[in-house]
């Protein structure tokens, strides 16, 4: 599990435990209420006021105590379940760990195979041309295993299974065809829509997800 898994169970066990702890303590306070105004209503003979008093008086502070730290438990639940929220909320908005790597290669990934066809219309060495693109389609084939994960809100899986099918199904469909396929320009062509289409559907995820993509190209 990642820190913010770790820092959600945490936060919701805090808050599981104010909310049992809290409760008790307002439980407390209310019964120590009902002994409060049973010995206020309680008469007792002259000789014996001054223990009465000092009864009420430890009944009040013991009242006051439980009150307190029902409110402080209260005030650690609330903390605790905003703390919780957010952290769902964070990881509903951002990418995960696994998402973040295969978004990043990808991004590299599409940008070598959009350079490789353009390269293998004009190359001499159509051996080599064929084996670079074979080897990227079967990278981008891999993207077939890839499937968002459920603490991204709806959309969000919506938009990054639609980028990782994407990539899959040209991964696939370049790795079915025959060496020197790339001087058919009509299939060329084909495959260059359906890269351009990827790269949609990644502008989608940038900007779903707010990824610096300045960052990325600077790290080229």
């Amino acid at each position: 599990m990642t820190i913010l898994d770790w820092f959600f169970i945490v936060s919701l066990s805090l808050a599981s435990i104010g909310i049992l702890f809290a409760g008790i303590s307002f439980y407390l306070m209310f019964k120590t209420k009902r002994a409060l105004e049973k010995v206020k209503r309680t008469k007792v003979k002259k000789k014996k006021q001054k223990q009465k008093r000092r009864k009420i008086r430890d009944l009040r502070n013991k009242s006051k105590k439980q009150r307190t730290w029902g409110i402080v438990l209260s005030l650690l639940v609330v903390v605790s379940s905003i703390t919780a929220g957010y952290s769902l909320y964070y990881q509903s908005m951002h990418l995960s760990q696994k998402d973040s790597k295969a978004v990043i290669q990808g991004y590299y990934l599409v940008e070598n195979f959009e350079n490789e066809l353009k390269e293998a219309k004009t190359t001499e060495n159509d051996v080599k041309a064929g084996k670079n693109i074979k080897l990227l389609a079967g990278q981008l084939s891999s993207y077939g295993i890839y499937k968002a994960t459920i603490r991204n809100t709806e959309q969000g899986q919506k938009v990054l299974n639609k980028y990782y099918k994407s990539m899959k199904e040209l991964g696939i469909n370049v790795s079915s065809q025959t060496d020197g396929f790339f001087k058919d320009d009509a299939l060329l062509n084909e495959f260059e829509a359906d890269l351009a289409t990827i790269k949609k559907n990644q502008a989608a995820v940038v900007s779903y997800f707010k990824i610096n993509e300045k960052a990325l190209v600077n790290k080229k």
